[in-house]
């Protein structure tokens, strides 16, 4: 049962946070106005706390301040929602920076070459650009993935914690 929650936890988290961490790198690398300002407070955050303590204040500090902020039932969430959430942004922040490299590390030529052709941004990246990124992001994505197998050990002590707390 509980190898079955872990291998539940890890796919969502790496799935969604692959996901995430592209947009991410897509839109630092575009530098959209605003998004590009709060990602980078984002990444920096995600990067520079440690896993277990985005885990406490997500799990014990996300549904209190939204009870504060007049969210009803937020008790009522599973403690899994959180987890997911928790895992998923972590593995997009880390994701987001191996992206960012792989697509930049994509000679400029290539999305020239595309734009020539009359290719627009959307599909030069997606058809270009984002398949040679993903080969090139594979090693370090492969050790962001053993990470979060691995952090999904310390999932369980919050749950533990959480229902004494939680009650």
């Amino acid at each position: 049962f509980l190898l079955n929650i872990s291998f539940f936890i890890f796919l969502f988290a790496v799935v969604i946070g692959i996901v995430l961490g592209s947009i991410i790198a897509i839109v630092r690398i575009n530098k959209v106005k605003v998004i590009h300002q709060i990602a980078g407070v984002y990444i920096s955050f995600m990067r520079g706390t440690p896993f277990l303590v985005q885990l406490f204040l997500c799990y014990f500090g996300l549904p209190e301040l939204l009870q504060k902020l007049g969210v009803q039932d937020i008790r009522n969430v599973p403690a899994l929602f959180y987890v997911i959430l928790v895992f998923s942004l972590h593995v997009g922040a880390y994701s987001s920076e191996i992206m960012r490299s792989a697509i930049l590390a994509i000679d400029k030529g290539q999305i020239e070459a595309a734009y020539s052709i009359g290719m627009g941004n959307m599909r030069a990246y997606q058809r270009i650009v984002l398949p040679q990124a993903f080969s090139l992001a594979i090693p370090s994505l492969t050790n962001t993935v053993i990470s979060t197998l691995k952090g999904t050990s310390l999932v369980f002590i919050v749950v533990g914690l959480g229902r004494g707390v939680r009650g």
